[in-house]
């Protein structure tokens, strides 16, 4: 089926039988890349940064098989990402510990902006 749309390369993870299609899915590769950095972004504001770590770095993962090695924006978005890692593992520990808010991880210790967050 996979073959059908132009989208679906056989490199791709989905490609195996585990991997449920959607119509989301097959009409663009990136589609469900940006949606897992747009639900690790929700959960972040929602300070679940445990599983907002966990959706960013699953994120890395994807963009890193599917991503051109030779285009600088790829690899500008793959370290954004992986800022973003660092960040909510940051905050998990911050929290963990108890520490107080001066102790606080901010984005920018990450290269991170307050507007990314």
């Amino acid at each position: 089926m996979t073959r059908q749309f132009p989208s679906m390369k056989s490199t791709f993870l989905w490609k195996g039988d585990d991997f449920i299609l959607t119509a989301q899915v097959l009409a663009s590769a990136d589609a469900s890349m940006h949606g897992l950095e747009r639900l690790a972004m929700e959960q972040h504001r929602a300070g679940a940064w445990q599983l907002a770590g966990e959706y960013w770095l699953i994120a890395a993962g994807w963009r890193r098989k599917v991503m051109d090695d030779t285009n600088e924006r790829h690899e500008e978005a793959l370290q954004f990402v992986l800022r973003h890692v660092e960040y909510n593992r940051a905050l998990v520990e911050w929290k963990k510990k108890k520490l107080g808010r001066n102790a606080m991880p901010y984005p920018e210790l990450f290269g991170l902006s307050d507007t990314e967050c």
